[in-house]
């Protein structure tokens, strides 16, 4: 290894080439047999390098997953909310769809078991409730405009969220059965737009 790259990692760059690699075994189904002393041999370093920056694997990959939020947090509403919280969450929903399907690997990482209970990772955490109080504010936004119902917002938001999330995941998992009438875009937008629309104020029964 040159003595420029053990510089460069001795400054900083040790934790961030570490996720590089990692996200390279995540991408091509190589991650569990990953090894925090594997990954140093890649990237040559020595066995014990790695722990300066991550105490075990999976808070390597909590980090991993922490980044894939941040990532995910860019997309949804990059140009700012609008003065229609309705478009503002059909776009939201989009962005979080379609972010599914360009990074699989990452959002199953960020979602699924391997890093439960996710509160031990505080970081991983703090990123997965910005991304639910992104949806919350729309939520609440449509609210005070009296577009949304407003009795229990958090609850709406969770389901919102549980909507969009599903939308995804059946895409991911089940694209061949979810997409049986329609293309899957066109089936994505009317499985949010029918959400939406339950989330709306309605008037009360005569």
């Amino acid at each position: 290894m040159s003595n420029n790259s053990s510089s460069s990692y001795h400054h900083g760059n040790l934790r961030e080439e570490l996720l590089n690699q990692a996200e390279k075994h995540l991408l091509d189904g190589s991650v569990n047999e990953l090894s925090l002393r594997a990954l140093a041999r890649e990237v040559g370093v020595s066995q014990t390098a790695p722990y300066r920056h991550f105490k075990d694997k999976n808070a390597l990959l909590a980090a991993l997953a922490t980044e894939g939020f941040n990532r995910l947090l860019v997309t949804l509403n990059p140009d700012g909310l609008s003065a229609d919280p309705v478009a503002d969450l059909m776009t939201l929903g989009t962005a979080y769809v379609h972010f599914a399907q360009e990074n699989p690997e990452i959002f199953r990482l960020m979602f699924g078991p391997v890093l439960l209970p996710r509160k031990q990772y505080t970081e991983l955490f703090a990123a997965g409730r910005e991304a639910f109080y992104r949806v919350q504010h729309i939520i609440e936004r449509g609210a005070e405009k009296g577009i949304f119902g407003k009795d229990d917002i958090p609850s709406m938001a969770h389901t919102a969220w549980a909507g969009v999330h599903g939308v995804a995941t059946l895409i991911l998992d089940h694209g061949d059965s979810f997409g049986y009438y329609h293309d899957l875009e066109s089936q994505s937008e009317k499985s949010l737009k029918i959400m939406v629309e339950g989330l709306k104020a309605h008037p009360p029964a005569q």
